[in-house]
């Protein structure tokens, strides 16, 4: 899972310094990007540590649960450790995985703890869907197809789980969950495992961050005179809209998709096929006058989406840095240069 897509990564960046404060470090000003807390590999660890500790003490134990030190040898296929810790994640994701669980039996049904977890969260975490898993010990029903309330009625459920993602919490995280997970135990029992979760974004090589030395934006764009953007050349040299751009830019993780579900961010507008449309693209040229040497340029086009149209940033002397997708970026830039470049 990528982190949320549609909010400006820029307006996250106080509880990105916030936490690290609260995690030891030492608050710096934006434009000391290389000196940011947050860019340390070892503090994002600790903050996504911390992010999934916070998740999982989001759920206190309901009434009736019972504290287990470890999960019982006949449950552990279903809900040990190993049998949970790769879910959906990409390879990438699991590298950068944080992870805190607690075990508790209960004799509640699941529909019940699912229901009590639930009802302990925020109102902005949303459940991805539940699951099960068990046997069929006698035959469904007649040959051929059934419905699923058939196949249930039959089926000797084992296993539910339900995960419910969170708002992350800080810019450097790409996501944050709370995952319930439950198993049928003996004695009419359920051994429930609720495991909080934090993966950490990569961080984005110092080379990449753009400094206070950036105080001319030049905006410039291919797309045809039809498509009625605006301007092809717009130089944005207030301090206020300048640092406004360059924090997104410089909030914008790396991208490491890594083999996970690439999905577009936003879709191209019903009312206009995509065989109607006129291809296009900007380019941000970062500098400090506006006949200066470019400090950086940023190439992007709306619409984007698979990993050959990513935000591409590029510094001389360094090597492209594909970003991530920031939908954001494009409403800035409209908003700030008066531009219409197109958006989903």
């Amino acid at each position: 899972m990528k982190p949320v897509l549609g909010v400006p990564r820029a307006a996250t960046v106080l509880a990105t310094i916030v936490v690290a404060a609260t995690a030891g470090g030492t608050m710096v000003a934006l434009g000391d990007a290389e000196e940011a807390p947050s860019q340390s590999t070892a503090m994002r660890v600790r903050i996504a540590a911390q992010a999934a500790e916070s998740a999982l003490g989001l759920v206190k134990p309901a009434q009736g649960w019972t504290r287990l030190p470890t999960v019982p040898l006949r449950e552990r296929r279903l809900i040990g450790s190993r049998a949970v810790e790769s879910g959906n994640l990409s390879h990438e994701e699991r590298a950068k995985l944080e992870a805190h669980a607690t075990l508790w039996v209960t004799r509640s049904t699941p529909r019940a703890i699912l229901a009590y977890v639930r009802s302990r969260l925020p109102h902005d975490a949303k459940a991805q869907g539940e699951s099960t898993a068990g046997t069929s010990p006698r035959p469904v029903g007649p040959p051929g197809p059934n419905t699923l309330s058939e196949i249930q009625r039959h089926e000797k459920v084992e296993f539910w789980s339900q995960e419910f993602t969170l708002p992350p919490a800080s810019d450097v995280l790409r996501s944050r969950a709370l995952t319930v997970y439950i198993a049928r135990t003996t004695g009419g029992r359920f051994v429930i495992r609720l495991e909080g979760r934090a993966v950490w974004e990569g961080v984005r090589p110092s080379y990449s961050l753009l400094g206070t030395n950036v105080h001319v934006i030049t905006i410039t764009n291919t797309f045809p005179a039809k498509r009625n953007v605006g301007p092809s050349s717009a130089i944005i040299s207030n301090p206020s809209l300048v640092q406004e751009l360059v924090a997104l830019v410089n909030s914008i993780p790396v991208f490491e998709d890594k083999g996970a579900e690439f999905s577009c961010p936003s879709e191209k507008p019903e009312t206009e096929k995509p065989e109607t449309m006129a291809a296009g693209y900007f380019v941000l040229t970062f500098a400090e006058q506006p006949t200066a040497v470019a400090l950086a340029t940023l190439e992007g086009q709306p619409y984007a989406c698979g990993e050959s149209f990513l935000p591409t940033i590029s510094v001389p002397g360094h090597p492209p840095l594909e970003l991530d997708v920031e939908p954001a970026l494009v409403k800035i830039i409209n908003r700030i240069a008066g531009l219409h470049l197109p958006q989903g």
